[in-house]
């Protein structure tokens, strides 16, 4: 990997886009609340609300625009061609979810699956006027001072329709929300 932190294209949907991924996933999440991580027995590091997009959305072609930059990204400043998408991840969280500190990168040595997530994306979906909280940080070489004290980032644009992009070993969490809901998009790509 050339490349070790994370990169973001603000705009990349407008809003307009972002406004039809929502309204096609937020209807289905609240009817069912498919997902994981709500339940303190499952995670006590996660409190969120999911569901996979089915690869029928209506939305695909947002999603394969998505697909396709990530692509282009990885190539271009990380070396590396992803072979495989996961299936694409819709997420909201309302007041008092988070996810704490984290790699999204996996590794199970006696199963033989190493390393299955190179690289992860979030796409931030609604206005950040609409919540507080629930910020996207990072742990990068910078965060750590010459006193030794670490200091985790802040993604820089965390606007609707900005797409961050990132190695999925590096360490980073989104805060708790403090107020409304924060909805995105996640993926992860193997190379």
């Amino acid at each position: 990997m050339r490349f070790a932190n994370y990169i973001f294209w603000k705009n990349f949907l407008s809003e307009q886009e972002c406004d039809k991924i929502v309204e096609e996933n937020q209807t289905d999440l609240k009817d069912a609340r498919i997902g994981w991580g709500n339940d303190e027995r499952i995670s006590i590091d996660r409190k969120t609300n999911v569901r996979f997009i089915s690869q029928n959305s209506p939305t695909r072609p947002l999603i394969e625009k998505v697909i396709q930059r990530i692509g282009f990204t990885a190539q271009q400043y990380y070396g590396c061609s992803l072979t495989t998408v996961e299936p694409v991840q819709y997420a909201e969280y309302e007041k008092g979810m988070f996810y704490s500190w984290h790699v999204d990168s996996n590794t199970k040595i006696n199963d033989i699956e190493l390393c299955t997530k190179d690289i992860s994306a979030s796409l931030i979906l609604n206005k950040s006027t609409e919540y507080t909280g629930s910020s996207l940080q990072f742990i990068s070489a910078d965060s750590v001072s010459k006193d030794n004290i670490l200091t985790p980032e802040d993604a820089k644009d965390q606007e609707q329709g900005t797409l961050i992009i990132f190695p999925s070993s590096m360490i980073h969490q989104v805060t708790k929300v403090t107020s409304g809901i924060r909805k995105s998009l996640v993926l992860w790509g193997a190379a």
